[in-house]
């Protein structure tokens, strides 16, 4: 039960609310399905090239060592069925490592990295540089918040993240990582 207006401007008000709703919903219904026949197709999807674009460019910008160094492509991605659709993603792929990195609203920053000869088989660069660390370095951050923050990470410790992800350590690099994710320190 609802209770009526007392003022006139009040029940103009909500016998127009009542009068045009249904003629309101029916445009919006319209309007909605006139776009997704004639813009989401195109649309949509050069709205998410540019996302794409702009997100591999301040990859490029954070990594440069990546691409003028190590060769780095952008390259798409080898599991694109595991990404989310609310997160950006770009995968870059140097000689020997694809990297996959991803975001959710600029707060969310993660890395993966594998071999280029089994790119869906990936890890968290952070586990996997901690894996491949010499014995006595410093420790790695648990969290990073920037791409710089990876980039300062990952440029020192590049060399030995490509021996560790070789053909013939793989295997080993493999068990390792999986031993530090169930909370053993590898040896």
């Amino acid at each position: 039960m609802q209770s009526q207006p007392k003022t006139l401007t009040g029940r103009i008000l909500l016998f127009l609310l009542v009068v045009l709703g249904p003629l309101l919903r029916l445009v919006g219904f319209v309007l909605k399905i006139l776009y997704k026949v004639f813009f989401s197709w195109w649309l949509t999807t050069a709205f998410d090239r540019r996302v794409q674009a702009a997100f591999a460019s301040e990859i490029r910008e954070a990594f440069p060592f990546l691409f003028d160094q190590y060769q780095g492509k952008v390259v798409p991605a080898p599991r694109p069925e595991a990404h989310v659709p609310e997160m950006t993603y770009v995968c870059i792929a140097t000689i020997n490592l694809v990297f996959e990195f991803s975001r959710w609203r600029n707060e969310n920053y993660e890395v993966r990295v594998s071999p280029t000869f089994a790119p869906k088989d990936s890890y968290d660069l952070i586990d996997s540089l901690r894996v491949v660390e010499p014995a006595g370095q410093t420790m790695l951050s648990p969290s990073v918040d920037s791409w710089r923050s990876f980039a300062g990470l990952l440029e020192p410790r590049f060399r030995l993240l490509e021996a560790a992800f070789n053909r013939e350590e793989f295997a080993k690099t493999k068990q390792k990582v999986a031993q530090l994710r169930l909370g053993k320190v590898p040896t």
